[in-house]
């Protein structure tokens, strides 16, 4: 199961969420998006989020976000009408086709709360670069660092 958020201060953006494997481990993520819209934030994160579970070696996922616009995208319920994320859309779809079952449903804002405070903490991190930890370690405190774009 996998959550994201993205957050958009003063034209900054950042994301962040959850993984959570069968195995039962939980990783955290926070990501620097660069400039733009509180969309474009979320739709990175989304991204981002599929690119990490791909990378832990997710094969199955269930993905909830707070952003019923972006999840329609996804689901190719409706358009995007900004092509400047057409492009991160399109890698969503490829993404998402790589996985053996995938679905991507609307969470309320109110169960999102992690996630929420994991895209604030983004907001400081320079653009492409994603901090992931395992939490279900205890005592754990060391963030790994990828450059994903």
């Amino acid at each position: 199961m996998g959550t994201f958020d993205g957050a958009e201060q003063r034209g900054i953006c950042g994301g962040g969420g959850t993984i959570t494997l069968l195995d039962g481990r939980v990783f955290h993520y926070k990501v620097g998006l660069g400039a733009g819209t509180n969309n474009r934030a979320k739709l990175l994160s989304l991204w981002s989020l599929l690119w990490l579970a791909r990378r832990l070696k997710c094969e199955d996922i269930q993905v909830f976000g707070d952003s019923l616009a972006i999840i329609d995208w996804i689901n190719e319920k409706s358009n995007i009408r900004n092509t400047m994320l057409s492009h991160w859309d399109q890698r969503i779809i490829k993404i998402r086709d790589t996985f053996t079952r995938i679905t991507i449903q609307h969470l309320f804002r109110e169960y999102n709360d992690t996630t929420d405070s994991l895209s604030k903490e983004g907001l400081i991190l320079e653009e492409g670069t994603l901090l992931y930890k395992e939490v279900s370690i205890p005592d754990t405190h060391m963030w790994e660092t990828l450059i994903i774009y």
